[in-house]
């Protein structure tokens, strides 16, 4: 319960704080790409890169969490294998 509380908590707060954020910068950039240009807010910029941010950070940790619980039945069979 308090993990996932710690883990939402601050997403709202940038959540919000990107609302407030978008709320006050209209402004319009020029976003070039490889072949293309195109003009964006910044705002919504801003909620392209948290968004592919929180994107790679998820993939990151569910990476590194499947391998440890791997490492772990792993290290449990060897233990229960030694036992017997």
């Amino acid at each position: 319960m308090w993990r996932a509380l710690f883990i939402l908590l601050p997403l709202l707060v940038l959540f919000v704080f990107a609302l407030v954020f978008g709320a006050h910068n209209k402004m319009v950039i020029p976003v070039n790409f490889i072949a293309a240009q195109k003009d964006m807010t910044v705002a919504s910029l801003l909620g392209i890169f948290l968004g592919i941010g929180f994107f790679f950070g998820a993939l990151s940790m569910t990476l590194s969490y499947s391998r440890e619980k791997l490492r772990n039945r792993r290290l449990r069979k060897a233990l229960a294998k030694q036992k017997h």
